[in-house]
């Protein structure tokens, strides 16, 4: 069969005399993903079972469509075969070619397909996730699946390769696991690349997606050192002092990853409709907009929102100034902080026509900034008045925060070096995604046995330039100090580490 490699000698029977291509692409079997022109079948035979990957014409539209927006088409199962081939050469598990044919020199009107023997007894590191089994390992057990793993991905890159697709659902593992020898094993490799060497760029891109798939659950910072140890084959001085700049980024990226299209689910601004299955309500009319979570009694804040001297008379009166006022009051069992921020005046709703609202900043820096593994007060709802020429006033709900503030906890003597490495963690984990607070002082931090609770997030967030995000987070760290001014102990220790980092 011309252009065709079969090296199981059972499917060269099962061919046959038949025309290769149209075989596989008319055979019989389970249909496990269909996308344009790709198709993937399992099949058996002779109680074999075999992944079948077939290609169909893409067409050129598609390839010019890709190439303007900078990527590689996928054009064939060649890249995959490819792939495949350099991995078992270089001793990488991934699954055994049992076939490969291509046919056309046009790459918009080629036919490709390749065979694998399925993996047998496997589990893909996602639903070993989604099931729970990660929680019945052991503390050891944990760190020599973070350890072979972080091995299977610098083996990979070190041979040349980079995955373009590396997320949990991309490896699988034995659901028999063997700690003494954990066998991982590298799937869909139709987007790889390879080279001499793997570029930068790649490397945070691969790391970066890998980051992002597994931070919905719960990977800690400890579990993320832990793996880039491995991953360098380093202690963790050697990983601060010789790798930081691309820990970095690949942090930027995943918590981007994770965090935008969250974003577009609770955002006021986006079209896209909010699913039956989220914890969010949003409604957009001609005079407001709102969105909140869906356990709380939306008409009882409505009512407030509509009459100020109600919301005045209904709780406790923290703060009533000309830009903000906050008001403390209590919803069927529960406790609320609400803040109504005011225009207050010509000039000032100018100057904020083209920005967003105070409210609306407090919102999304709050999602922001829990991605990052930081409390801050539970953001519950968002509600904007429609002006002429934008939003006009604006609230901002959050649950009661528990704890001490932070500046009265240091006069009443809280252990100082407890404080001092949780202000820390937090200007680290802000400079992972360069956001800023913008007001970091001890009276904007709650501090409870956890550790910190952040609010007052009204001008918190970052720009386009990491140059000025930078200066930023540094701005912020001197505020904090400066707000140590009377409490010298603290001042000294905290200044050590917030200035060297």
């Amino acid at each position: 069969m011309k252009g065709i490699k079969i090296t199981d000698e059972s499917l060269v029977d099962f061919f046959g005399d038949n025309e290769p291509f149209s075989f596989a692409e008319n055979l019989e079997g389970e249909i496990y993903r269909k996308y344009e022109n790709r198709t993937t079948k399992r099949f058996k035979n002779f109680q074999k079972s075999y992944f079948l990957k077939f290609h169909g014409p893409v067409g050129w539209a598609e390839i010019f469509k890709n190439l303007i927006q900078l990527k590689t088409p996928v054009v064939g199962a060649l890249r995959e075969y490819e792939a495949l081939s350099h991995l078992d050469k270089n001793q990488i598990q991934a699954p055994q070619i049992k076939g490969f044919g291509n046919k056309g020199l046009n790459p918009a009107n080629s036919f490709s397909f390749l065979i694998t023997e399925e993996l047998y007894e496997t589990i893909s590191l996602e639903d070993f996730f989604l099931e729970g089994l990660h929680e019945q390992l052991s503390p050891p057990q944990k760190r020599k699946l973070i350890e072979s793993t972080a091995d299977l991905i610098r083996r990979m890159h070190l041979s040349g390769l980079n995955h373009r697709d590396l997320y949990l659902c991309h490896l699988h593992i034995k659901k028999e696991i063997n700690f003494d020898n954990i066998e991982i094993y590298l799937i869909d490799l139709h987007r790889a690349q390879i080279r001499s060497e793997v570029p930068e760029r790649w490397l945070v891109k691969d790391l970066g997606g890998f980051v992002h798939s597994i931070l919905q659950f719960n990977l800690s910072e400890k579990d993320f050192y832990r793996f880039m140890m491995s991953y360098y084959q380093c202690s963790l001085r050697e990983l601060i002092k010789n790798h930081q700049n691309l820990i970095t980024k690949i942090l930027r990226r995943s918590f981007s990853m994770y965090l935008n299209p969250l974003l577009k689910d609770f955002s006021l601004r986006s079209s896209k409709k909010i699913s039956e299955n989220s914890p969010y309500l949003k409604k957009v009319e001609q005079s407001h907009r709102w969105i909140s979570k869906r356990n709380i009694q939306i008409e009882s804040f409505m009512k407030l929102f509509s009459d100020e001297s109600l919301l005045l008379k209904s709780g406790e009166v923290i703060k009533n100034e000309k830009g903000h006022l906050i008001v403390k009051v209590r919803v069927l069992d529960q406790n609320y902080y609400i803040k109504k921020y005011r225009i207050k005046g010509f000039l000032h709703g100018v100057s904020r026509l083209f920005k967003r609202t105070r409210a609306y900043n407090s919102w999304i820096s709050s999602h922001w900034i829990n991605a990052l593994g930081v409390r801050t007060a539970e953001p519950v709802l968002l509600f904007e008045n429609n002006g002429i020429l934008g939003a006009k006033t604006s609230y901002f709900v959050t649950e009661e925060v528990l704890g001490k503030r932070l500046d009265k906890a240091l006069e009443q003597g809280i252990n100082i070096d407890f404080v001092t490495s949780k202000i820390q963690a937090f200007f680290k984990r802000m400079s992972w995604v360069e956001l800023r607070h913008g007001d970091a002082k001890t009276a904007n931090f709650f501090i409870d046995h956890k550790g910190l609770v952040v609010f007052d997030l009204d001008i918190a967030g970052k720009g386009f330039s990491s140059f000025f995000n930078k200066r930023a987070i540094y701005r912020d760290k001197m505020r904090i100090l400066r707000s140590l001014d009377d409490i010298n102990e603290v001042q000294s220790k905290l200044s050590k580490r917030l200035l060297r980092s």
